[in-house]
């Protein structure tokens, strides 16, 4: 879980950025708060957390900062904004942003989509934790239950397999109780889920 709930404010408005910064450490998270997306950018190399971003910036505009660091799982993006382009808010949605407010605002709706954004943050390191684990379980495998385990993900039942790759039934079910263990699965289904987060279908 993103243990250092720190939220970064861009935004141009001294005013704006002071309520925000008042309004977010009164519930309890770390702010730290910018003028521009450039003297963001110059501070935080690889940043993580939530940005709270003001559309129109002078220099680097809130859009393209959010270009920018697009791929980055650790970085969620809310969007506040004092002109209401309908475009502008399917641009940032479409690129992953987790929410796009028009001001002025209630309180309570940046508070909620903070911490939705937070969630989202939470979900996608335990997505990735489970995914390096599955990874892991997959290179213990042999060459043998690899093959075997991919055989199975493709549907076909233990008699076909045998069949296929000249091994007796029993061994391949022996295989097959050793991949659903390494693998740390309980179906096929399963099984074939974890080899296709993998990429290995």
């Amino acid at each position: 879980m993103i243990q250092e709930r720190q939220v970064f404010v861009i935004d141009d408005d001294a005013l704006m950025r002071g309520e925000l910064i008042h309004l977010l450490e009164g519930v309890g998270y770390e702010v730290v708060a910018y003028p521009s997306a450039n003297d963001f950018l110059r501070a935080h190399a690889e940043p993580a957390g939530v940005l709270v971003v003001d559309l129109r910036l002078q220099g680097i505009s809130g859009l393209l900062l959010q270009r920018k660091l697009l791929g980055r799982p650790e970085v969620q993006f809310v969007f506040v904004s004092g002109v209401a382009h309908v475009e502008d808010a399917v641009t940032a949605m479409k690129a992953g942003a987790f929410e796009f407010l028009v001001k002025p605002f209630r309180p309570q709706a940046l508070i909620d989509a903070v911490g939705g954004a937070f969630d989202r943050l939470d979900d996608r390191q335990v997505d990735q934790v489970n995914l390096q684990v599955a990874r892991s379980a997959y290179h213990s495998l042999t060459e043998t239950e690899r093959e075997v385990a991919h055989l199975l993900a493709s549907g076909l039942r233990n008699k076909q397999i045998a069949y296929c790759s000249g091994r007796a039934e029993s061994t391949v079910k022996v295989h097959r109780a050793r991949i659903m263990k390494k693998m740390g699965v309980g179906t096929l289904v399963d099984l074939a889920r974890q080899l296709q987060r993998l990429g290995l279908t």
